[in-house]
């Protein structure tokens, strides 16, 4: 079979993936190489602290089209995938996780983006194997982000996907620093197309977010997305603050016609308790945006480079130009 002339580029974080780093790079590279002309494997070091960097440079020096970028430090999965995003230079992108991902769909998935769909994203199968507690979770988040916040983001979607290059200079124009893969996908449309596929583990058991990490990353892009809740809670403020405005007028009234009034101690200290409570919601809530918007203005960049290891061979067709800004494949 003839081997594509389109660019593909695939994207992959490491982070102390030392015992699967290896047999990962040999399966990717054993697709590309068969399927394609030209072609490239961006790994990002996301700070590991074991062998990680060593078995991946040692790799490099077997395989061509390869790139390893070490950061210099952890900054968190999604922006070491901004760090490889920025970087390549393909006509369709590929990003992948190695300890889950199976290399084998990559041709499936870059066909399925040349018909003219900007992004085709992953989907799993099932849920098998999460706890039940997770799993119950996850579906009140996909529900309170689709139909609450009205924000596209299919249930199960993973962040295996493929990014045609008009798509992706569009995303990495975004420079929000809370990284989200996901809702930069929707937020910059051009047409999306989803694909099933049950995870292939590389390790056992499988790597995943403990349960505080998944309500922490739920909080960020809450707060990160829609200011939805901000006005939630300010409805209800102001809610309460018409029945408190009636309950004062109706002390008012008592005192100016009943002279023998005893003071209520267990409904004002109802009260009190009740405006503190909704005092402190508001608080927490406006401390959750202003400690997003401090983050937002300090405008640091996402992400440092320690140091770029490279294979002897960059592109195997070194005539191809790169491409340009808003290439797109016919």
């Amino acid at each position: 079979m003839p081997r594509s002339d389109c660019f593909v580029s695939v994207v992959a974080p490491l982070w102390n993936d030392a015992d699967i780093v290896e047999g990962y790079i040999d399966d990717v590279i054993g697709v590309l190489k068969r399927e394609y002309v030209n072609y490239e494997l961006v790994l990002v070091d996301d700070g590991s602290t074991d062998d990680t960097a060593a078995k991946v440079t040692q790799a490099l020096k077997t395989h061509e089209c390869a790139r390893l970028i070490l950061l210099s430090r952890s900054f968190g999965r999604e922006t070491a995938l901004s760090a490889g995003l920025d970087s390549v230079i393909g006509d369709f992108i590929v990003v992948m996780l190695p300890d889950r991902d199976p290399p084998e769909l990559i041709p499936q998935i870059v066909e399925q983006c040349r018909t003219g769909v900007g992004v085709v994203f992953g989907v799993r199968t099932s849920r098998a194997g999460d706890p039940l507690l997770r799993r119950i979770g996850t579906r009140i988040f996909y529900w309170y982000f689709n139909r609450m916040l009205k924000i596209e983001l299919p249930r199960n979607s993973t962040d295996f996907r493929v990014f045609s290059r008009q798509a992706l200079n569009a995303m990495i124009r975004i420079k929000d620093q809370f990284r989200y893969l996901r809702t930069f996908t929707a937020y910059v449309g051009y047409g999306s197309q989803s694909f099933t596929y049950s995870f292939a583990h590389r390790r056992t058991p499988p790597r995943r977010k403990s349960l505080w990490e998944a309500i922490r990353t739920a909080i960020s892009m809450t707060v990160a997305n829609s200011t939805l809740p901000l006005r939630w809670v300010s409805l209800l403020a102001l809610g309460l603050s018409i029945v408190s405005g009636l309950y004062a007028a109706y002390v008012l009234l008592v005192r100016l016609f009943d002279a023998n009034v005893v003071p209520g101690w267990a409904t004002l200290s109802l009260q009190t308790s009740v405006m503190f409570l909704i005092l402190f919601l508001i608080l927490s809530m406006l401390c959750e945006y202003v400690g997003r918007l401090l983050a937002e203005v300090t405008d640091r960049p996402l992400y440092y480079v320690l140091e770029e290891r490279n294979s002897s061979v960059m592109i195997a067709d070194e005539e191809r130009k790169n491409v340009v800004e808003d290439s797109q494949e016919g």
